[in-house]
């Protein structure tokens, strides 16, 4: 039986395009030749909508998943490139409900522990140190920090590194594997200036990829495809497919 690899895509910060990377990397890792599954679990469903996947007609979700006996193999959609758990607003009322539960930061773990057949499994957090964060970093092998090249960006992640610490007592093995720059303007001499600041924090962890910023991605998310579906050859194309090749490479 082949070891699936959880990894959460992960900042308390919004905007950084978290979601934006776990569909294109999902994507990247896929025409890897990888079986990818995502995890939306951000309320907002971003992520969901951005797979183009229309929330009127879900039918299961991280809801079901969660805090109802719906098996994780009938909360998928199968899709061309990855496979998907979608979400909808009704998860937003989930923390209310987990936090009575029995074992509540580890409600996502055991219904991923029965899943097989997957490579990877990325799960997009929300942008919040929630119950729903706490579950997707108890449930992981591994967080990755995206990180938007822009003022403030580096604001949280040392609170963001504390959590996870303390998660460590749940999951023995989580760690920051890495982190990297989105939005990344190299005409804009503040970016490099959050690149040496991350570089100072993170060492060895800050990953050589930065995603650029590019206008097809803003095109593609309104079709509800990924990067690659979109325009291959646009350069986030380029950017996270060599994202994709480093989280293989650290990942071994």
């Amino acid at each position: 039986m082949k070891k699936t690899t959880i990894l959460s895509l992960v900042n308390q910060k919004g905007g950084v395009a978290k979601t934006t990377s776990t569909i294109n990397l999902a994507a990247a890792l896929s025409k890897l030749g990888k079986k990818v599954l995502v995890i939306d679990l951000d309320p907002q469903g971003n992520c969901t909508v951005g797979s183009g996947i229309d929330l009127t007609n879900l039918k299961y979700g991280t809801y079901n998943l969660l805090l109802e006996n719906t098996p994780a193999e009938d909360c998928i959609i199968k899709r061309d490139s990855y496979d998907i758990i979608g979400t909808d607003i009704k998860l937003a009322g989930a923390e209310l409900i987990i936090i009575s539960k029995i074992a509540r930061e580890s409600l996502l773990k055991h219904k991923l522990d029965k899943l097989t057949g997957y490579d990877f499994i990325l799960i997009d957090c929300p942008p919040s140190l929630s119950l729903l964060t706490v579950n997707a970093l108890t449930a992981s092998t591994s967080a990755y920090v995206p990180v938007s090249a822009s003022v403030f960006a580096v604001g949280g992640i040392n609170q963001l590194s504390d959590t996870i610490d303390s998660i460590k007592i749940l999951n023995k093995d989580l760690e920051i594997k890495g982190v990297f720059l989105t939005r990344f303007d190299k005409r804009e001499k503040f970016n490099y200036m959050v690149e040496d600041a991350l570089l100072q924090m993170f060492e060895e962890k800050l990953l050589k990829t930065k995603i650029r910023v590019c206008a097809d991605i803003n095109k593609s998310q309104v079709q509800g495809v990924d990067i690659f579906t979109h325009n291959p050859k646009a350069r986030s194309a380029e950017d996270y497919m060599q994202l994709a090749q480093e989280v293989i490479e650290l990942e071994k």
